[in-house]
C-alpha cells in the first residue's frame, strides 16, 4: 500500500481506470475537462486540492464498486 497521499491518489485513479475501461485521456476530460490531466500527473504535476476533490468525486459517482451505482460514461 502506498504511504504517501500522492501515491494513494494515483493508485486510486489507476484502479478506477482499470475497472472502468475508461482511457486516461477520456478520464481527464470527463472528470475535470482536461484531456492532458493524466499525462501531466505522470510527468509530476500535482493537482490542486480543488482539482483532486473533483477527481475523487467523479470516481465516487461513477464507480459501481463503491456503491455509486452509475457506470462511468463511455467515450466512443
Amino acid at each position: 500500500m502506498e504511504k504517501t497521499l500522492e501515491g494513494q491518489f494515483i493508485s486510486r485513479i489507476g484502479a478506477f481506470l482499470g475497472r472502468s475501461g475508461v482511457s486516461p485521456t477520456a478520464f481527464g476530460q470527463m472528470a475535470v475537462g482536461d484531456p492532458n490531466l493524466m499525462r501531466q500527473i505522470g510527468r509530476g504535476r500535482s493537482p490542486s486540492l480543488r482539482t483532486a476533490d473533483r477527481i475523487l468525486a467523479f470516481i465516487a459517482e461513477h464507480d459501481g464498486a463503491s456503491g455509486g451505482g452509475r457506470d462511468p460514461p463511455r467515450r466512443s
